[in-house]
């Protein structure tokens, strides 16, 4: 008997495909043009990947958007925080972090002589307009691009600062080489681990809902009767033996006597367990690895490398990461938001107050008064006034 050996490929992982295709006025992100809803189930589906997006876009926002010099500008600082809420802050700063960028709807006054209104979008219902002369003029709004039909054409809104109309688009990405469009994700070599996270969950849940590997082989070898009287000797075994708790499976066999009688050879899978636990412990590590995290503790993960477990370690892991990792985010979004201020003419410097404890903050070099506030998120008077405080007391 002649062999015959089949090799599978198996399907591989790559980066997001840009499409720029010819029948549509945008620009197709991902395969089937629904690449943020694979990222959204990324996030819904491997627990490590859903801490350490909640966690990090925590820290982005802080404890909100602030002014180092709020107090000697009232009115540019009023006019900040109505533009600016809170809650589309809190949004930004969590699609920026989980989808690899974010987007704000601009709303100008009727003579559009400044701005009066900045609203937080769904950066998944945006999808950019192809580019004129190296600039993208406009996005396209769906509320779910995998319904969209091939005769409806989205709404267009004007890209910032590129119309007179009323509301216009403010996209906020990081540059990522080879990414003109969109922006691909700062953990995107971790997509691959989540979703393994998450199929090993669906593995084991799927497994336990189907009543773990068969409990029983029950033969008859008497012959095989019609299909009826087969479907209804197996709904009275079942019905006697699905009340118990362990019953798991049963296979019903039917055969022309004993000796041709139904086998199973199990195909049985040495240390499983231990194979189960190294994926899901990869997994884990992997996809904080590739979020940057510095200690898992940070984020709310509990671990046994024992890294940032005492609280030198944390104070190190959570200064480090916020300079390496939260810090340059912030700058990204502040940079964005500042071109709305500068078109009503305000000026501040604006920056997210952090949720580092102030312990972990070092303030032993010489600083500003402003770099102190970026710094620990108290403004100097206040300091200043706490400091007199604790002198009476002691006093």
């Amino acid at each position: 008997m002649k062999e015959t050996i089949h090799v599978l490929n198996l399907s591989s992982y790559t980066a997001p495909p840009v499409v720029e295709n010819a029948r549509n006025e945008w620009v197709e992100y991902g395969e089937d043009n629904n690449y943020f809803q694979y990222l959204i189930d990324r996030y819904n589906g491997s627990p490590t990947n859903n801490a350490a997006v909640n966690g990090i876009s925590e820290m982005i926002y802080g404890r909100g958007l602030e002014a180092t010099d709020s107090e000697e500008k009232p009115e540019a600082y009023a006019q900040m925080r109505e533009l600016f809420s809170k809650d589309c802050m809190k949004k930004v700063c969590y699609d920026y972090k989980m989808m690899g960028q974010s987007a704000v709807q601009v709303i100008y006054s009727k003579d559009h002589s400044r701005i009066v209104q900045v609203n937080h979008i769904p950066v998944e219902t945006l999808r950019a307009e192809k580019a004129e002369l190296g600039k993208v003029q406009g996005y396209f709004y769906h509320p779910d691009w995998s319904e969209i039909r091939r005769d409806e054409k989205p709404k267009r809104i004007p890209a910032f600062g590129t119309s007179k109309e009323g509301l216009e688009i403010l996209y906020i990405r990081p540059y990522k080489a080879g990414f003109y469009y969109y922006s691909p994700v700062d953990y995107q070599g971790g997509l691959q681990y989540a979703e393994l996270e998450e199929e090993i969950a669906n593995y084991h849940l799927n497994n336990i809902q189907n009543g773990l590997q068969p409990s029983m082989l029950i033969n008859f070898n008497n012959g095989t009767p019609s299909k009826e009287i087969r479907d209804e000797i197996e709904r009275s075994i079942y019905e006697k033996f699905s009340g118990t708790s362990n019953a798991g499976k049963f296979i019903l066999a039917f055969n022309d006597s004993k000796e041709l009688s139904a086998t199973i050879e199990p195909v049985v899978l040495n240390d499983a367990h231990q194979q189960y636990q190294f994926l899901s412990d990869e997994s884990m590590k992997k996809v904080m690895v590739s979020h940057r995290i510095v200690s898992p503790m940070l984020v709310g993960i509990k671990d046994q490398t024992g890294l940032g477990n005492n609280a030198q370690e944390l104070e190190t892991a959570s200064l480090l990461m916020d300079n390496t990792v939260v810090r340059p985010m912030q700058v990204t979004i502040i940079d964005e938001l500042q071109k709305i201020l500068e078109y009503n003419e305000i000026e501040l410097d604006l920056y997210f107050m952090t949720l580092q404890p102030l312990e972990f903050t070092d303030l032993t070099n010489a600083m500003t008064d402003a770099e102190v506030e970026k710094e620990t998120g108290v403004k100097p008077s206040q300091v200043e006034r706490q400091e007199d405080i604790n002198e009476e007391n002691e006093e």
